[in-house]
């Protein structure tokens, strides 16, 4: 039979476990919106390069 502290005891291990995976999780959303900024930035200055070989 479980006792309330084995509940709660359990409880933080998941809720620890879910934290865990949600910071992984950001780490590669973080890493890929730097790879579209990046791309973006590129793509900018390459236009904007384009712009001034032109005035």
């Amino acid at each position: 039979m479980e006792t309330q502290v084995n509940k709660a005891e359990k409880g933080k291990k998941s809720k620890s476990s879910k934290l865990q995976t949600d910071q992984e999780d950001l780490k590669g959303t973080f890493v890929a919106v730097l790879i579209v900024g990046g791309i973006i930035l590129v793509g900018w200055l390459g236009v904007f390069g384009l712009f001034l070989d032109r005035a």
